[in-house]
């Protein structure tokens, strides 16, 4: 009885409170249709109704219900596909604005194409090194060898190790250094 009466209570809050909810996001986020709030509160409130002890669980109701719309509409609106206008601007005279628009490819593959093409050139480089310098570039950078692991691992002077790790790294910044930062 008492469950009865608490979702009874929750469902009359919500009923008084959806259309307020709608309007403080509206203008909140002028950016978004009326209807696209409308959604957002509606899949939120629908989520409520679907969680038996929602009541017992939060102490402040409306609290709790702005936050979430909150976090629903700011995952919204990254989520968002951004739109490109055509150059053709008759639709949109005539009062439809979404015709004419396409959806912006949100995928940039650049830094990745980026990426692929330094591994390629930094394996280049790294082949053309010597074969101790590259052992220990190698060991030391990639592998996360210390010198000294290095040094009694190997049986060398960790001199010796400093050196070649110094002249390698020389070597890749010369065939590199069109990739600098500046």
């Amino acid at each position: 009885m008492v469950d009865q009466h608490q979702d009874q209570k929750f469902a009359g809050f919500i009923s008084d409170q959806y259309r307020k909810i709608v309007r403080s996001f509206r203008a909140r986020y002028a950016d978004l249709s009326e209807m696209e709030v409308e959604d957002i509160v509606s899949d939120l409130m629908t989520d409520l109704f679907n969680r038996a002890d929602i009541t017992e669980q939060v102490e402040n109701m409306g609290a709790y219900l702005y936050c979430s719309i909150q976090n629903k509409v700011i995952d919204y609106l990254r989520r968002r596909k951004k739109t490109i206008a055509f150059d053709n601007t008759d639709d949109r005279e005539n009062g439809d604005e979404r015709s004419g628009t396409v959806p912006e490819p949100s995928y940039d593959m650049q830094p990745e194409l980026d990426a692929v093409e330094i591994r390629k050139r930094l394996i280049k480089a790294l082949d053309e090194l010597a074969p101790d310098q590259r052992a220990v570039w190698i060991a030391i950078e990639l592998d996360g060898y210390t010198f000294r692991e290095l040094a009694t691992e190997w049986g060398v002077p960790l001199g010796t190790l400093l050196a070649r790790k110094h002249r390698a790294n020389a070597a890749l910044q010369q065939a590199l250094q069109d990739l600098r930062v500046k």
